[in-house]
This record gives structure tokens, sequence and C-alpha cells, in this order.
């Protein structure tokens, strides 16, 4: 039974662990408890079992408008719909912000997280050169809620 529940400071290492190896990105600590202050409700874990599986860390970046900076789910656990849990909650709560749009970014090789947020209703809305810390494009995408 998968969880979805607030970002704890307690969930630092797990959360940098699945960004290290299913993003790779390898960022401070001190970047999730940012996160974690600037839009708690923003900011969610998939717990399994007790064990931190996923995670959605989002922020409002403007009036009427999220931002989701970073999803992942630990590759184990990956095709059994925890992306959708987390931002199916996350919408949620854009809805209860009144939010209007959600942006974010993706490496343009990850066709699978490109489907994934095809499948959620986001649109490939221009290029971003050498947008990623290892100089991989991206590609913005956006939704209207």
């Amino acid at each position: 039974m998968v969880l979805v529940r607030p970002f704890s400071p307690g969930d630092v290492e797990k959360v940098m662990e699945i960004v290290r190896i299913g993003l790779r990105e390898n960022y401070p600590p001190s970047l999730y408890l940012d996160l974690f202050h600037w839009w708690r409700e923003g900011f969610m874990v998939a717990e399994n079992s007790g064990s931190v599986i996923g995670f959605i860390a989002c922020v409002m970046s403007a009036p009427g408008q999220g931002r989701v900076l970073m999803l992942a789910v630990d590759e184990p656990h990956r095709n059994q719909g925890i992306g959708s849990q987390l931002m199916a909650t996350f919408f949620r709560e854009c809805a209860m912000k009144g939010l209007k749009t959600v942006e974010l970014e993706v490496r343009q090789s990850n066709t699978r997280a490109i489907n994934f947020y095809r499948r959620h209703g986001f649109q490939i809305s221009h290029s971003l050169e050498r947008f990623y810390t290892d100089g991989e494009n991206g590609f913005k995408m956006i939704r209207n809620l």
C-alpha cells in the first residue's frame, strides 16, 4: 500500500538518493529543506512500508502558476502508478490554491518522462538549450488546470 504524505526533513537522504540515481543530479540537502519551506504542500513523498519510494517537489513560481521542479520514483517501484498518484495529489493541491497552470522541465532524452507528462495533460512549449548541469537540452512543458 502506497501512502502519499507531506515531505519531512527526515526524508532528505532518501530523496537525495532517488534524485542522484533517477534524475542524474546531485543537489545539497539545503535545497530540499528550502523547497520544504517555500511550499510545504507542494513537496510530497510516496511511502511504502515506511520507506520513501518516490517524491514530487513543486513551487508556486508566479501568481496562479505552479512549477514541478522534480518528480521521481525509485526504479524498482516504477510502472505501478506511483508517479500518477503523486501527480494527482499535486493537482489537488494546485486546485486548492487556485492555480491555473503548471509548468516543468524535462530532459529531451527522457522519452519515458515526456510520455508520462503528456498522459497527464502537459504539452511541450519549447526547447531549453543546455538546461541541465551536464549540458543536456531540455523541454519546457505546460499544462492548464
